[in-house]
């Protein structure tokens, strides 16, 4: 869990809400693995692929980050998240 909230700071950093706390980006980690969307296990059962999980963590991250910070998410962003992809897809399969 440490890795993912190393890799989602850098995305708080990139989109302007670098104040959320890391017990709170922990949590919203853990809710997309283990709550709801249950991603963990669909990646463990090979119901979705390493990127994918990587993808869904980072999207859903992204959203929640900019409505953090108050961000219009119907505006063109400037950053580009891609590069850290592979990052959370390391930190979560190793």
């Amino acid at each position: 869990m440490q890795g993912l909230v190393a890799c989602a700071r850098k995305v708080a950093g990139l989109i302007g809400a670098q104040d959320v706390p890391d017990a709170e980006l922990s949590g919203f980690v853990e809710s997309i693995l283990f709550g709801e969307k249950d991603a963990w296990q669909c990646a463990v059962m090979g119901l979705i692929t390493r990127e994918e999980t990587a993808n869904l963590l980072l999207a859903h991250l992204e959203t929640w980050l900019m409505s953090r910070a108050n961000l219009d998410c119907l505006e063109p962003m400037p950053w580009d998240l891609e590069p850290l992809r592979h990052e959370f897809e390391d930190a979560l399969f190793g």
